[in-house]
């Protein structure tokens, strides 16, 4: 199972992440700046990266 974390992580170094304007709930709520993760990119659907990004940019992390 991913962790929020791990969507945030992955989401804040992914070269295909593209910030889905209709996700709801995700600013700060202190300074109204979108944060980016996963679950807020235009590729993240029913839990899954669509272009196979997710795993490779996670393994990435974990190298450095």
């Amino acid at each position: 199972m991913v962790s929020k974390m791990q969507l945030h992580a992955v989401g804040e170094m992914c070269p295909g992440y593209v910030y889905n304007e209709g996700t709801f709930g995700v600013s700060s709520m202190e300074t109204g700046e979108k944060i980016a993760s996963c679950e807020t990119c235009i590729h993240w659907e029913k839990g899954k990266c669509n272009i196979d990004l997710f795993d490779k940019v996670l393994t990435d992390l974990d190298q450095t």
